[in-house]
């Protein structure tokens, strides 16, 4: 293989070193956490406290209606059980009376209020059960699938690490300085291929001179506009 035909190997070989890195770290970060699982928890775990908070508020509510209708059961025994005699305190007892039934009453209206706001609740649940678990099976079934493509990258980097270090050990220390340090200066892409005999990078037309030399490839050619090694 002569040089520039080395050269854009390894270019080709540091291209997907790099692809299959960038993919690599997408795999972790996807193997790490779904977003799309930890919103659709945190939208079931608010649900559930809103409907703990409400079934809270209406076992007081009913407490409260229980202590209340026990109250009137009292005071109705009282007021009709012939005991008491005294006009002022029978209208006393009836004045508690019928102030405790309008307590009772308004407190009906709001336990029905909590009892619909309790279904309704309970049926946002069920729906956010649903939801959280068709997003946590699809990530069952994605975490499958990362962990088998993370160990395809990683038997896949293994080779072609092993295949740039051999490449590499083809070149001179001169030719590697230039090369890498085209790599660092031009976003990663030390090389590029001729296209009817303009630079594949920055598509500048090189002399037709340069380009011969580029297609016999004994030695390195850079692009007299982008700097980076010509390859045929």
């Amino acid at each position: 293989m002569n040089l520039v035909a080395t050269l854009w190997r390894l270019q080709s070989l540091d291209q997907e070193i790099d692809d299959k890195t960038k993919r690599a770290r997408q795999v972790d970060d996807a193997l790490a956490g779904d977003p799309v699982v930890a919103i659709a928890r945190a939208a079931f775990d608010e649900e559930q406290k809103r409907l703990a908070a409400l079934r809270a508020a209406l076992h007081d509510r009913e407490l409260e209606a229980k202590g209340l209708a026990s109250k009137i059961k009292e005071l109705n025994d009282r007021l009709y059980s012939g005991r008491v005699s005294n006009p002022k305190e029978l209208d006393g007892l009836d004045k508690d009376l019928q102030m405790h039934k309008r307590q009772l009453g308004a407190l009906d209206d709001k336990l029905l209020e909590l009892m619909d706001a309790v279904d309704q609740a309970e049926a946002r649940i069920n729906d956010k059960t649903n939801a959280l678990e068709q997003v946590e099976g699809k990530r069952a079934s994605d975490l499958d699938r990362l962990a088998r493509e993370r160990e395809a990258l990683a038997a896949r980097l293994a080779q072609l690490r092993a295949d740039r270090a051999q490449t590499r050990a083809a070149l001179d220390q001169e030719t590697l300085r230039t090369y890498d340090k085209l790599r660092e200066t031009k976003a990663g892409r030390a090389a590029a291929q001729l296209r009817r005999d303009a630079c594949g990078a920055c598509g500048v037309s090189v002399p037709t001179g340069l380009a011969n030399r580029v297609h016999t490839g004994d030695e390195m050619v850079l692009c007299p506009s982008c700097g980076r090694i010509l390859a045929a």
